[in-house]
């Protein structure tokens, strides 16, 4: 007979969430994701088959909770030429409420998969693909923006947008400050694009 799970796989997985984030995957033991959930081995191996199986249940949440829900920010309805400022502020208000942390800043999914991410097929796709979803949400808000853009010039400004964005969040655990300045970076080069007042390009 297959045993009931008798613990919330939320909290566990946001329990999780704050080791890998702190130590990364290599460095994180069972042991300390034991401690952190309150867990024992037989039930994280019951729940999720090995750490790696925790490790990336934990980045498939962070990466349906989180990251989605402020990539969606992008597609404002209401108001699709400030998608992007939108998106920027939220980030930057973010990371900003990390100011008195010194761990869990950041991204996740950048900070904890990048160093693996060279030799884990899966992992290398993951990030690919969260890059691209960024690129995209950003070309889409610039269309919106500006539908008479040529696609050559979207697509260039959505790269530039999305890797200054990317940049961000790499740099936000060593040095905050930078992080935001580029996050604000991004954000000025969108007001150049697209002054406040003026016709669209």
């Amino acid at each position: 007979m297959a045993r009931t799970q008798e613990f919330d796989t939320s909290k566990a997985l946001s329990d999780a969430r704050r080791v890998f984030w702190d130590k990364g995957f290599d460095a994180t033991s069972i042991a300390d994701l034991e401690s952190a959930t309150g867990l024992g081995r037989s039930s994280i191996y019951h729940g999720f088959g090995s750490k790696r199986g925790l490790f990336d249940a934990v980045i498939q949440d962070y990466m349906d909770t989180i990251l989605r829900p402020r990539l969606n920010l992008l597609h404002s309805p209401t108001r699709p030429a400030e998608g992007i400022s939108i998106y920027l502020k939220s980030l930057s208000d973010a990371l900003g409420k990390t100011a008195d942390q010194t761990t869990n800043r950041g991204c996740l999914l950048l900070n904890t998969a990048a160093g693996i991410a060279g030799n884990d097929e899966a992992l290398r796709l993951l990030i690919d693909g969260y890059q691209i979803e960024l690129r995209d949400g950003v070309a889409g808000a610039l269309r919106a923006t500006d539908p008479m853009q040529a696609e050559s010039r979207v697509l260039a400004r959505a790269r530039i947008v999305a890797g200054l964005t990317m940049s961000a969040l790499l740099m936000a655990r060593l040095n905050l400050a930078e992080a935001l300045a580029t996050l604000e970076a991004a954000g000025e080069q969108v007001r150049q694009w697209f002054p406040v007042g003026s016709p669209v390009r």
